[in-house]
C-alpha cells in the first residue's frame, strides 16, 4: 500500500511539472475560449500566428517550453492561438486588425480588449506583457480609453505612446507621439529618459520625433553608440521614401530629398542616396538595372557606413532576378559588404547568390566559412548549417 501511494505522489508530481513546462494553449474554438474564461474567471492570452512568420517560430522553439512563461500564463490565462492564414485565425486577424506577427492580444474573461503586443522577444519580456495586461496604468486599451476621454496629461501621453500595441495604429502613435512632446521644454527633451523616449519611437519622418532625432544625432550617438543611431536613421529614411516608388512620384522623391538635405547637410549624399535607393525598389514595375547600378555606387562611397543596405539588395536580387548578368553584379556588391563585415548572414547570402548561379562548389565553400564566422562569433551557426544541408540534397 505504501509503495502505491508513493507510485501514485509521483505520478501526480511529474503530472503537475509536465503541466507547466509549456505554454497550454487550448485545443478549442473561439467560441469555446470566451465560455471557458467567463466560466473560470480567466482573462484570455490570444497568439496569432502563421507559418511564414520567422520570429514565431523563435516563439515556439525558445519562449513557449520556457517553464517561467508556462507557470505564468498557465496561472493567470485561458491560451488560444491560431494561424491567421486559414479558417477561425483569418477570420480573428480580420476582426482584431492584426497587421504583424507575431500578435498577442489580451482579453478580460467576458472577451473586452484589454492589452496588445506583439514581436520576437526573451521569455521575461513575454511574461511582463501578461503582466502589462493586467495592469490598467500599462494595458495599452485602458490607456486609449483614457486618451479618448480626454486625458492630456504627461504621463498618460508618455505611457499610451509608449505601449507596444500602438505600433498597430500609426496614425495614432503619430499623433500622442508629436502631443506628448509639445508638453516638454528644451532642456526636458535632451533629458537620458527623453532621449530613450524619442530612439524607441517608430513614427513617421515628419513626426517631430524623427526631426528632433534627426537634427540631434550627436546626442544620440553618445547615448546608444553610431551603428544603432545609423540604423534607426536608415529605417526612417527608408520608410519615407518607399510611397514615392509605389506612386511613381519622382517630384515627391527630389522634395523628399531636398528635406533631407536641409536635416542632415553633413551626410544628406548618403540619406538622399539611400532614398533614391528605396524609391527604385518600391516601384511596381521594378527598374533592376537601374537598382543595381545604384547600389554599385552607394557601396563604393558609404560601404563602411551601411553594409547593410547592400546585404538586403543581395536578398531581394536574389530572390527575385533571374537574369544572370545582373546576378554576377550582385555578387559584387554582396562582396563589398562582406569586406566590411565577414558575418554569417551575409555569407549565406552570397551562398545562396552563388547557389542560384549554379555555382554549388563556391556556395559550399562560402557556406563552410559561414558556419566558421558564426562559431567565432559566439553565434549558432543554424542558417549555413541549413543551407549547406539543402544544396547536398
Amino acid at each position: 500500500m505504501r509503495h502505491f501511494l508513493l507510485w501514485v505522489f509521483l505520478f501526480c508530481a511529474v503530472a503537475v511539472q509536465g503541466q507547466t513546462t509549456a505554454l497550454n494553449f487550448r485545443a478549442i474554438k473561439w467560441a469555446e475560449v470566451l465560455a471557458t474564461a467567463k466560466k473560470t474567471h480567466k482573462p484570455i492570452f490570444f497568439y496569432a500566428w502563421s507559418p511564414s512568420c520567422g520570429p514565431c517560430v523563435g516563439m515556439a522553439r525558445d519562449v513557449f517550453p520556457d517553464s517561467a512563461v508556462a507557470r505564468y500564463y498557465n496561472a493567470n490565462f485561458v491560451s488560444y492561438k491560431a494561424n491567421i492564414d486559414e479558417g477561425e485565425g483569418k477570420v480573428l486577424a480580420s476582426k482584431y486588425g492584426i497587421q504583424s506577427l507575431p500578435a498577442y492580444l489580451y482579453f478580460t474573461p467576458e472577451g473586452k480588449p484589454l492589452h496588445r503586443s506583439g514581436s520576437g522577444k526573451p521569455a521575461a519580456a513575454f511574461i511582463e506583457d501578461g503582466k502589462d495586461a493586467l495592469n490598467p496604468s500599462k494595458a495599452y486599451f485602458a490607456l486609449k480609453e483614457r486618451y479618448a476621454k480626454g486625458d492630456r496629461t504627461p504621463g498618460l501621453l508618455y505611457s499610451l505612446s509608449s505601449a507596444p500595441g500602438i505600433m498597430q495604429e500609426q496614425a495614432l502613435c503619430n499623433q500622442v507621439t508629436d502631443q506628448y512632446l509639445k508638453t516638454q521644454s528644451a532642456q526636458e527633451m535632451a533629458s537620458p529618459k527623453n532621449q530613450e523616449y524619442i530612439f524607441n519611437q517608430n513614427v513617421a519622418y515628419e513626426s517631430a520625433a524623427s526631426r528632433y532625432f534627426l537634427q540631434h544625432q550627436p546626442a544620440f550617438v553618445s547615448q546608444f553608440g553610431q551603428e544603432a543611431v545609423s540604423r534607426k536613421t536608415l529605417n526612417i529614411i527608408s520608410q519615407a521614401a518607399r510611397p514615392f516608388g509605389g506612386k511613381n512620384d519622382l517630384v515627391g522623391l527630389g522634395k523628399f530629398q531636398q528635406s533631407i538635405g536641409q536635416l542632415l547637410p553633413g551626410e544628406s549624399k548618403q540619406w538622399q542616396d539611400v532614398a533614391h535607393i528605396q524609391y527604385l525598389l518600391s516601384q511596381r514595375q521594378r527598374n533592376w538595372p537601374a537598382y543595381v547600378e545604384a547600389i554599385l555606387a552607394y557601396g563604393q562611397q558609404f560601404t563602411a557606413q551601411d553594409s547593410h543596405t547592400l546585404y538586403e539588395a543581395t536578398v531581394y536580387l536574389t530572390a527575385f532576378v533571374e537574369d544572370q548578368s545582373l546576378l554576377t553584379k550582385a555578387d559584387q556588391i554582396i562582396l563589398q559588404a562582406i569586406r566590411v563585415a565577414k558575418t554569417q548572414t551575409y555569407l549565406v547570402a552570397r551562398a545562396k547568390l552563388l547557389h542560384k548561379l549554379g555555382n554549388d562548389a563556391e556556395a559550399t565553400i562560402v557556406a563552410t566559412e559561414a558556419i566558421a564566422a558564426a562559431t567565432k562569433a559566439g553565434e549558432s551557426p543554424r542558417d549555413a548549417t541549413a543551407f549547406l544541408a539543402e544544396i547536398k540534397k
